[in-house]
């Protein structure tokens, strides 16, 4: 029997040995071409997250500044806190948790967003064709589209602190790409997953929160010891892009561990989505 599926794909049911019915595991190519079309069909996606803020924040002032402000009363509020527990100087602790908190609110809302992006949008999978690919583009366009309103706040810490600039600077956008390509490999593994066994949802945001306190956000590496810091963060691989991230920011130059380590974790993650997405999108309209 023959069905059309979500992404406009026509796909021929099998059995399972638990005689349930579903279409045939996905080929590469195909998955590949799902994801060029998605990313050529950027004005959709796009149109579609604009239209996701403006509803959201619709009849309000400040709109999706409202979540700006609520990064800074936060952002503030642990600063002062842990910065004299910590007994910390002040005008580099805020800075160092600012762009921290930031940072790590970016990559965890699009990890949480990932979890839930084929899920939530299910019904117009199962009924309006074309490339799947779009729904993970979404929730990486909406969370970088919030944290870019975010770093607004980073660039006046920075200048209100007056952290030294240095040439690590040309690392910025590196480390901005590689946070935004593993937000989307992730978006094409998880989704997926998310759909097929609906516990996982939970269970990644649970983690998420746990990874808060096991990401360096509040407490400096530097006055740990190195031991500290592997048991605490070595195998996070947050804390990685994290640094990778804010060490030009703060006028510092990233170790070559960590350029090292989120290029492979880049390579890894996007190979997994690209594989899992290709191997399971006919499926998806089956199982929402």
């Amino acid at each position: 029997m023959r069905h059309r599926n979500g992404g406009g794909v026509i796909a021929t049911k099998e059995r399972t040995p638990q005689g349930s019915i579903e279409a045939p595991k996905g080929r590469l190519g195909p998955g590949i071409a799902d994801i060029r079309q998605g990313i050529k069909a950027w004005r959709v996606w796009l149109l579609l997250t604009w239209f996701d803020i403006r509803s959201k924040y619709r009849r309000t002032y400040l709109g999706p500044w409202w979540i700006t402000v609520q990064q800074v009363i936060f952002v503030i509020g642990l600063s002062l806190l842990f910065g004299v527990l910590f007994k910390q100087d002040l005008t580099t602790f805020i800075p160092y948790v600012t762009i921290g908190f930031i940072a790590f609110t970016w990559m965890t809302g699009m990890i949480q967003g990932a979890a839930g992006c084929i899920v939530g949008n299910g019904s117009a999978i199962r009924t309006a064709p074309g490339p799947l690919s779009i729904y993970p583009l979404r929730n990486l366009a909406g969370n970088t589209i919030q944290f870019a309103h975010d770093a607004v706040v980073i660039i006046a810490v920075v200048i209100f602190f007056q952290v030294k600039v240095s040439a690590a600077l040309v690392i910025v956008p590196l480390a901005l790409a590689l946070i935004v390509v593993n937000g989307l490999a992730i978006g094409l593994w998880l989704g997926p997953v998310v759909v097929r066994y609906r516990d996982v949802g939970e269970i990644v945001s649970s983690v998420t929160r746990v990874l808060f306190f096991f990401t360096p956000i509040f407490w400096v590496t530097s006055d740990l010891s190195r031991n500290q810091v592997v048991a605490l963060s070595g195998w996070n691989p947050l804390a990685y892009l994290l640094q990778l991230l804010r060490a030009p920011l703060l006028g510092e130059w990233p170790s070559w561990l960590t350029i090292w380590v989120c290029l492979g974790i880049t390579v890894v993650n996007l190979a997994a989505g690209v594989l899992h997405f290709s191997r399971t999108r006919n499926r998806l309209a089956y199982w929402l």
